[in-house]
């Protein structure tokens, strides 16, 4: 007779892409998923993201490749009562805003409450990018208080290679954290059941 084995962790990692709207998930998400060599660009047209976007990719992290899903979650608020259940086995947060939109340098700081500390996530589980599209490379941006202690990018346009160098860097971080079965390697979800 077979032994039965609860549910198993998916093999590779998942990492949730959050923010305020309009702060620049989705362009992120886009090029950092990509594996043809494309431009790191701005979309002419606003148009937000309903619910969740899932992208699948893999990544060489040392040893085979890895299996990535990158999920993009929409910045509105009215997606809520879904955010449990996009965090539930999370592997790690990349945390977009754009500091030059009115209000978002606050709005990512609880950003980072909900999706970070609630779900039991190490800071080290989190990077952030402020994403200022047409600042001049190496400006220094607006942070929260709330994410000052972390990893805090500033990326323009004009850093594509940055914004891929400092991904597969957290994306390393993430797998051995996950390898090693220790360090807050997943996300509960709060209140997933």
């Amino acid at each position: 007779m077979a032994e039965e084995k609860g549910p198993t962790a998916p093999p590779g990692l998942k990492i949730v892409v959050v923010g305020p709207t309009q702060g620049g998930k989705t362009t992120v998400s886009n090029y950092v998923a990509s594996d043809e060599a494309v431009d790191f660009e701005y979309p002419f047209e606003y148009n937000p993201t309903v619910g969740v976007r899932i992208l699948e990719c893999e990544r060489n992290l040392g040893g085979p490749a890895t299996p990535v899903e990158v999920w993009d979650v929409g910045g509105s608020t009215d997606y809520e009562g879904c955010w449990p259940a996009i965090m539930h086995d999370a592997h790690g947060v990349v945390l977009v805003y754009n500091p030059e939109q009115e209000g978002q340098v606050s709005e990512s700081g609880a950003w980072y409450e909900y999706f970070v500390q609630n779900n039991d996530l190490p800071d080290e589980a989190c990077v952030v990018f402020a994403f200022a599209p047409n600042a001049q490379r190496g400006t220094r941006q607006r942070v929260s208080p709330k994410i000052e202690h972390l990893n805090v990018v500033n990326i323009s346009l004009d850093d594509g290679s940055l914004v891929k160098t400092q991904f597969e860097r957290f994306l390393k971080a993430a797998k051995a954290r996950k390898d090693s079965g220790g360090g807050g390697g997943e996300a509960k979800g709060a209140e997933y059941k």
